[in-house]
């Protein structure tokens, strides 16, 4: 996997910083308030209780950019129940992003417990003076707390980072392949969209193990999926929506920052904007560029980005690509 991609996903340095023990130390006990609604590591849901769950949590209405300002501003501040209002407002988002890690050894369950840690984590760092929205800043910390998580709690093997990340690539480029196609798509095509060889990608989907899918039904005799207490995939849902529009937004911002050139060349290799996401050698037929200068302007342009102060909201654009 090229090294720029890792490094595009994962900050070590901020890694290094929020390891899960730190995210799990901090303080969301019932002393303060934070994090209510969360579940406890030591007391899992049953069935029935992620159902009630999920039902209750799309009761919540969804916050307005003022709302959601207010709150932020007033957080900032040190008020701990506008805090927790922008924290159980946004528990909706935590399942969206969690669907996407439920093959990688560890329970949706889990996931979710572990993502809502990583909303409390972006509501304790978040400053609305940066001016974007909240979500598009915490659907970074809720992926990398779930990331996390499952490279450290996986009970059946445990997946160096860079290739949890790999598995999760295979994944979305076999989902979008088969789209395209309208067949499913051989090992060697996503090799070759992917740029890894077809030996690893068999491995990686070996190991691959399905535990609780938001597509089990909540109970024997129901029709009701888990996840259908919070979305219906036949609709644009409404936390959908919010999402997508705010980090499309961030989004724009970003890439104004770039040439012309720069940004074609990053919207191909990472799909944005509707284009279609390239392998490095795909790319450089396509600009008629050698597969490893596209390669060098890919990691100029990031560090670029880095630079600007851009590249951590790319990684929350990314995390929901």
């Amino acid at each position: 996997m090229d090294e720029t991609e890792t490094d595009l996903q994962i900050d070590d340095d901020l890694l290094e910083e929020d390891r899960l023990k730190s995210v799990a130390d901090d303080d969301i006990s019932d002393e303060n308030g934070a994090g209510q609604g969360v579940a406890s590591a030591n007391n899992p849901y049953t069935e029935s209780s992620i159902q009630w769950y999920l039902e209750e949590i799309n009761k919540i209405p969804l916050l307005t950019r003022e709302q959601e300002d207010s709150l932020a501003r007033a957080a900032v501040r040190g008020e701990q129940a506008a805090k927790d209002k922008l924290i159980v407002s946004n528990l909706r988002f935590v399942v969206q992003v969690a669907k996407k890690y439920q093959k990688y050894g560890i329970s949706l369950l889990d996931l979710i417990n572990e993502g809502n840690m990583g909303l409390i984590k972006a509501a304790d760092r978040f400053d609305p003076e940066m001016g974007f929205h909240f979500i598009s800043y915490a659907v970074w910390w809720i992926r990398q707390a779930i990331i996390l998580a499952i490279n450290q709690k996986a009970s059946l093997i445990r997946l160096p980072m860079n290739r949890t990340i790999d598995l999760n690539r295979i994944e979305k480029i076999q989902k979008d392949l088969e789209a395209e196609l309208g067949h499913e798509a051989s090992i060697t095509q996503i090799s070759e969209r992917l740029d890894i060889p077809e030996a690893e990608i068999r491995w990686l989907k070996s190991i691959s193990s399905d535990l609780i899918s938001l597509d089990t039904p909540v109970s024997n005799d129901s029709e009701t999926t888990q996840v259908s207490a919070v979305e219906d995939t036949k609709y644009e849902t409404p936390e959908n929506q919010v999402m997508d529009n705010a980090l499309s937004d961030e989004l724009n911002s970003i890439l104004s920052e770039l040439t012309e050139n720069e940004r074609l060349i990053i919207e191909y290799r990472f799909g944005l904007n509707g284009k279609p996401r390239l392998s490095l050698t795909q790319a450089g037929k396509k600009f008629t560029l050698s597969k490893e200068r596209v390669r060098q302007i890919e990691k100029k342009t990031l560090l670029k980005l880095k630079k600007y102060g851009k590249k951590k909201e790319l990684q929350a654009f990314l995390a929901h690509s």
